[in-house]
């Protein structure tokens, strides 16, 4: 009797707590206080190390900047193949499927630490070769605890006949440096090297199309999510994707950077220290998505928008939409930190993944 009354009160305690976070879900106050967190956390990080630089080397980069030649792809030569790991997924309805990581060579090392690589985690059912691929850029803060949720747009990918590359930004998974968290170290107080790492980031996506280009498929794809879907967008002005889908991209940098309270902070150092603001956001606003143009058609553009986004507004989105010839949007009501928990998203990619390949027939 007493582990029946166990066994009751455990599953008592679990729909509680399931109906605790449904509750909180629904109330937008409290999924902006995620998202506003989130940011303080990342400006504390920053903070952490700051140190003064001289504005003059901000100046000199930016006149010597181009977005073609800092996001250039480089040769990433063969990479060497390993294990999945703790990413393997289970489709039953796609045996047999092909899981593994490469790592390549790259040139962002000189930014982020010696040992890093350009890794791709790659899921196929038959040789790249002549097969259609959708390269899927994560955000921020990617790790094993995201793959719950992400895997959901993984299997929707996959069953459809996609191969799927997976790309991991620096500093997280398997590019983490000894002595940092997950994502710790990415941004810092130094606006030349994270214009540097958004900038490399996109060359390292550019130079993944090009090598499965090399490797002989058909037509590459995207999803793209977070600062991934900056990434993305800024690679898609020199790259056509055969369709692009961003959830809650980050459209411009300052609002992050510059413009977000919680983050006031390093704009007032930095204007102590003799930067002056406008050029702060010109900086920028180079590599942000808001400013470039995308070569993929807008009815080939997905965007997967939350409603109560702390890092890019609904203004903002509509901004863009504006100027960016009105691509596809749906508006979700989570915020940045919470997207993934509305099932529908992954439900509405995949009706929209069907469509695409309904209008390509």
């Amino acid at each position: 009797m007493k582990a029946y009354i166990s066994i009751k009160n455990k599953r008592a305690a679990s729909i509680t707590a399931a109906l605790l976070i449904l509750l909180f879900l629904s109330c937008s106050d409290f999924q902006k206080y995620l998202d506003k967190s989130g940011i303080e956390s990342s400006c504390k990080e920053i903070m952490r190390d700051y140190q003064k630089e001289n504005p003059e080397v901000l100046s000199l980069f930016l006149k010597n900047f181009s977005l073609a030649k800092y996001t250039e792809p480089f040769d990433t030569g063969e990479p060497e193949v390993r294990s999945i790991g703790e990413w393997k997924l289970d489709i039953p309805e796609v045996p047999g499927l092909i899981q593994e990581k490469l790592f390549f060579n790259t040139p962002l090392s000189a930014l982020t630490h010696r040992d890093d690589k350009l890794v791709l985690y790659i899921y196929r059912k038959a040789e790249i070769k002549g097969g259609r691929l959708l390269l899927f850029v994560p955000g921020m803060g990617v790790s094993n605890f995201a793959l719950l949720f992400i895997k959901h747009f993984f299997k929707e990918i996959i069953s459809r006949g996609y191969i799927l590359a997976v790309y991991v930004p620096p500093y997280h998974l398997d590019r983490i440096p000894p002595g940092k968290n997950q994502g710790e170290g990415f941004f810092t107080h130094d606006s030349v090297r994270n214009i540097k790492m958004i900038a490399g980031c996109t060359s390292e996506v550019r130079s993944a199309v090009k090598y499965f280009k090399l490797q002989g498929v058909s037509d590459i794809s995207a999803w793209a999510g977070s600062m991934g879907g900056s990434f993305l967008l800024l690679s898609a002005e020199f790259e056509t994707y055969s369709h692009i889908t961003t959830m809650i991209p980050v459209l411009d940098w300052n609002t992050l950077l510059l413009d977000s309270p919680e983050v006031c902070e390093l704009k007032k150092r930095l204007m102590a220290d003799g930067y002056s603001e406008d050029k702060l956001r010109y900086a920028y606003s180079i590599v942000s998505p808001m400013e470039h143009r995308v070569i993929t058609p807008p009815d080939k553009i997905l965007i997967l928008f939350a409603k109560y986004d702390q890092l890019t507004s609904l203004a903002l989105l509509e901004k863009y939409r504006e100027t960016h010839n009105n691509p596809m949007v749906k508006i979700y009501n989570r915020s940045h930190a919470t997207i993934l928990t509305d099932f529908a998203v992954y439900d509405d990619y995949a009706t929209q993944l069907d469509m695409w390949a309904k209008n390509k027939n």
